[in-house]
């Protein structure tokens, strides 16, 4: 049963990314007064990119080739070994624990820049540059938010450390908790260029960040891309949502109705974080390009002072 779960939650990452990112899409249109695309829209997007051809630049090596299938393969392993669905480890949740799931996403962000200036183009060498700066400050915070719930549950397991804030519900609202939580929202927003750091629905390529870096993508190539963006925005919300603030609603992993209905309730979770970044990015303006580090050192000041008033608590 534990297998069939696996295959489960794996396939539902896959099915849902898209349609989070459309609903999302959906809703920032009607909150701005605007009609908005469907919610279905990202699958359409989806089948047509994966009916085209692709067009490469003549300076376009294996490395741009095999980019976005190494992000990809990323975000599966990190759909693989985080809790989305069950509360109860599955079998290739041995793989690794959070601060690997940061890894991943760290390599599969690497992989993408590397390819955008693989091909020699300016405006992807400007994408990734930036990209990676901005990945400069994220990413050591966002290891360190996760330092903040191994400090409350004595592990970097993700299923252990959901365990233990369920069964201790008064640990989340500790200052150890909130300050890490706020953090990590912050880096959802910044790792997934959303405002303020980024505008998702931008099309001036010299103020592009995220997107400037697969630029020269097109066919089906591209479309790997895109899936793998709407994936990890995916992970990183339901891992919001079932480790730092609700670590309630999951199934089980010995019976398969209550690994589906675990899928139902991550919707309704995911629902509440897409509307909180719906509200942000149509409440504030995206930050200067160098104000970015503020915003970042902001988290990572955050997450730290979260460490050190763990040691505070327990002492």
């Amino acid at each position: 049963m534990s297998d069939l779960l696996q295959a489960i939650q794996i396939a539902a990452v896959l099915a849902l990314a898209p349609l989070y990112s459309g609903a999302m899409a959906r809703a920032e249109a009607i909150v701005q007064s605007k009609r908005g695309p469907s919610v279905l829209q990202p699958y359409r997007d989806l089948a047509k990119l994966l009916r085209k051809g692709s067009a490469i630049s003549e300076q376009a090596s294996w490395v741009f080739h095999g980019a976005p299938f190494v992000a990809f393969a990323s975000y599966l392993t990190v759909a693989a070994i985080v809790p989305i669905i069950t509360d109860q480890p599955l079998p290739l949740a041995f793989l690794g624990d959070l601060i690997g799931g940061a890894f991943l996403l760290g390599l599969a962000s690497f992989a993408i820049s590397l390819a955008a200036l693989d091909t020699a183009s300016p405006i992807g060498g400007l994408g990734a540059s930036r990209t990676t700066w901005v990945g400069s400050f994220a990413e050591p915070a966002l290891i360190l938010v996760f330092f903040t719930v191994g400090a409350l549950s004595a592990s970097d397991n993700p299923y252990l450390e959901n365990h233990a804030l369920a069964a201790s519900p008064y640990a989340l609202v500790l200052p150890t908790h909130v300050l890490g939580a706020v953090a990590f929202f912050m880096l959802v927003l910044a790792e997934n260029g959303r405002i303020p750091i980024d505008n998702p629905s931008g099309s001036i390529e010299i103020s592009m960040i995220e997107e400037s870096r697969v630029l020269e993508y097109s066919g089906r190539q591209y479309a790997i891309v895109k899936w793998g963006s709407q994936m990890k925005l995916f992970l990183m919300s339901s891992i919001f949502m079932n480790v730092f603030v609700i670590p309630w609603g999951l199934g089980n992993a010995t019976s398969l109705t209550r690994g589906l209905l675990g899928i139902v309730v991550l919707l309704g979770k995911l629902a509440v974080c897409g509307l909180a970044i719906v509200i942000i990015d149509s409440s504030f303006a995206k930050l200067r390009f160098f104000r970015i580090a503020e915003y970042l050192g902001a988290a990572f000041l955050l997450a730290l002072i979260g460490v050190a008033t763990s040691y505070v608590i327990g002492t």
